[in-house]
């Protein structure tokens, strides 16, 4: 399996100098609120490539689960830089299949005159009254993407009245890396790719089957009043039910089956993890995801809140028997005085002091 072995963080939103070592196939990221979490997977993503749809994709995550983004795409990216630097510079690296691989996205900020006249009908919209020019501000810059010895050098310029499409998002990334952010299993349309693969299908069952033992398959249908396509699963009592009856809990579990099929042979993201899952299925369903995670070789970064997840990752691994090998690493991350600090330990140090002295990771 390639892997993410290490991952240094100079610059990048509220981080700076952030080194984190003895990185595993799964890892799990724990603190307290607003210590840098969520900032981390954001991180791991510059490493997918050199690409600008990349880097607005990133700087759009925040906002994925709005109809409308609230800000423009130009106040989102220019959030990502560190406030309290002169400079505006990402800058970040790592060791992914025993070779090195950075970023750094650099540049100014300034003002400069739109021509009004120039823009895409979209763009405006906002300006209906107006004629001529407007100043509005801009950012010009670059990046640099680095893997073992190949590099790759990208011009980024936008305005506040930049609009993308999504056509550079189909490049292919020189490191597969998918994130699934806490509210994906709201967004809809979650079952396309999986019908269209029987084993993908087999194994999203799987998972499903968790929770009720009686669902026998997932389907789409065309629905008799819209026309739209509609996502049922068939259940051995129940008939054909529309997915949108059964709870989060379910549709979570889908989206996260599906995200490790997507991933295969990659990096999966999955920020917390405990969202929309009651912790009375966490050892049944975190077994499920390391198993598949294994199958298909994922290495995945799990954030989480909760103890009780922590524990039930813990308990996919029996450290009673198994070799001195740990296939889990715990991040705890702590900020203090504007500075963020991790602690790396091996999953079975958490787990023994977790069971003889009730040791809280998250601090």
């Amino acid at each position: 399996m390639k892997t993410l072995t290490q991952l240094r963080i100079d610059h990048f939103r509220g981080i700076r100098d952030l080194n984190i070592e003895h990185l595993t196939s799964i890892n799990v990221i724990v603190g307290d609120n607003n210590c840098g979490k969520t900032s981390v997977m954001e991180a791991i993503q510059f490493l997918r490539s050199g690409s600008p749809a990349n880097i607005y994709n990133i700087a759009r995550l925040r906002d994925r689960t709005l109809t409308f983004f609230s800000n423009s795409l130009y106040d989102s990216f220019i959030c990502m830089f560190p406030k309290d630097d002169d400079k505006l510079q990402i800058k970040l690296s790592g060791e992914y299949d025993s070779q090195p691989v950075s970023y750094v996205l650099s540049g100014t900020e300034s003002k400069e005159m739109i021509d009004l006249n120039e823009l895409d009908r979209i763009a405006r919209r906002e300006f209906a009254e107006a004629n001529g020019e407007t100043e509005t501000d801009v950012f010009d810059g670059s990046s640099v993407y680095m893997i073992g010895e190949q590099t790759l050098t990208e011009s980024i310029r936008l305005n506040r009245l930049t609009r993308v499409t999504g056509t550079l998002i189909r490049l292919k990334p020189q490191i597969k890396i998918s994130y699934v952010s806490p509210f994906e299993h709201l967004n809809g349309n979650i079952v396309n790719r999986i019908i269209k693969n029987d084993a993908y299908k087999l194994i999203c069952l799987n998972a499903l089957q968790l929770f009720d033992p009686e669902i026998e398959d997932i389907m789409i249908f065309r629905s008799d009043v819209s026309n739209r396509p509609v996502e049922y699963l068939k259940h051995k009592r129940l008939g054909n039910m529309p997915l949108s009856t059964y709870g989060d809990g379910i549709k979570k579990v889908l989206v996260l089956a599906n995200a490790i099929i997507g991933a295969t042979d990659g990096i999966l993201l999955i920020d917390e993890i405990e969202t929309a899952i009651h912790k009375k299925y966490y050892n049944d369903i975190f077994r499920f995801i390391v198993k598949a995670c294994h199958t298909f070789n994922v290495q995945v970064f799990i954030t989480t809140h909760s103890i009780e997840a922590i524990d039930g990752l813990l308990a996919t691994q029996d450290y009673d028997i198994q070799s001195k090998e740990d296939a889990i690493t715990v991040v705890t991350l702590r900020r203090e005085n504007h500075k963020t600090y991790s602690r790396v330990l091996q999953g079975r140090e958490v787990f023994k002091n977790r069971e003889a002295f009730g040791f809280e990771v998250r601090l």
